[in-house]
């Protein structure tokens, strides 16, 4: 237990070094271009607490996380389900192969100029199109190492019986499902954001309307004070996600595996 407190504490001072250094990285920019494009850091953080006080900024970053989780949400179950019954399945694999490619290689901004004319709502869309084959490829690796150390014991109780996935591939799975999830929402904020700029309406509420305004109005403090923003929002849904992980794998990973594997 003690060297598992060292290490968390280890782990949090690297963190914070990390942060460290980037703040430096930030201010050395900062100063070298004399503030023409970046603000300096502490006024920048200033302003964006400011923020947090402002009502139409709060409903605006209340419409920007609500759109972003609807998409991740949808983009992921129907990524958990198709990645694991493709890392079970190979011959699924192999036919979702092409539509994974051209996902995981189309640009994004292509994508939002294919669906920004003809379709309502398009950032739902663009988000989950955009997520969806990082967490399926997450959770397809996952369910094929699952699958390949217990191939063997499969066999026991039939190759494709209903109880491999439920009750071995699915739990040993959660690790790479979260670290998909952790990704998605990440990417996903990114381009939630990117497509409420691109959508060039006054009605779209949001953060990114709000970036493109500051952007406008040549106020780059006000611009990258949202986007610090935006970037202490990542940061609390990374935590969050990592914590409910341990959690989940602990309770429902190898333990519950060795417990129920293989029971009818």
């Amino acid at each position: 237990m003690k060297d598992n407190f060292q290490k968390q504490f280890k782990n949090i001072v690297y963190v914070i070094l990390g942060i460290m250094l980037l703040i430096v990285l930030w201010e050395v920019v900062s100063f070298s271009t004399d503030h023409l494009f970046l603000p300096e850091f502490f006024m920048c953080l200033g302003k964006t607490f400011s923020l947090f006080g402002n009502a139409f900024t709060m409903v605006s970053l209340g419409y920007t996380i609500l759109r972003m989780l609807i998409s991740v949400l949808i983009s992921s179950l129907l990524a958990i389900v198709l990645g694991i019954l493709a890392g079970y399945y190979d011959p699924l694999a192999h036919i979702l192969f092409p539509l994974i490619i051209i996902l995981r290689t189309i640009p994004t901004i292509a994508l939002v100029l294919l669906l920004i004319v003809y379709v309502p709502n398009f950032s739902y869309y663009v988000v989950s199109l955009v997520v969806f084959p990082i967490i399926y490829e997450a959770v397809l690796e996952g369910s094929r190492n699952v699958y390949s150390r217990y191939e063997n014991d499969f066999l026991l109780i039939g190759k494709h019986h209903i109880n491999n996935i439920t009750r071995v591939v699915f739990p040993l799975s959660t690790g790479y499902i979260f670290l998909g999830l952790i990704q998605g929402v990440g990417l996903g904020f990114k381009v939630e954001i990117m497509a409420e700029i691109l959508a060039q309406n006054s009605r779209f509420r949001g953060l990114g309307p709000l970036i493109q305004q500051a952007y406008i109005d040549v106020d780059y403090l006000r611009m990258m004070a949202y986007v610090m923003f935006v970037l202490f929002l990542a940061f609390i849904f990374d935590a969050m996600l990592r914590w409910v992980s341990k959690i989940v794998t602990k309770h429902y990973g190898i333990s519950s595996v060795k417990k129920n594997m293989f029971s009818r």
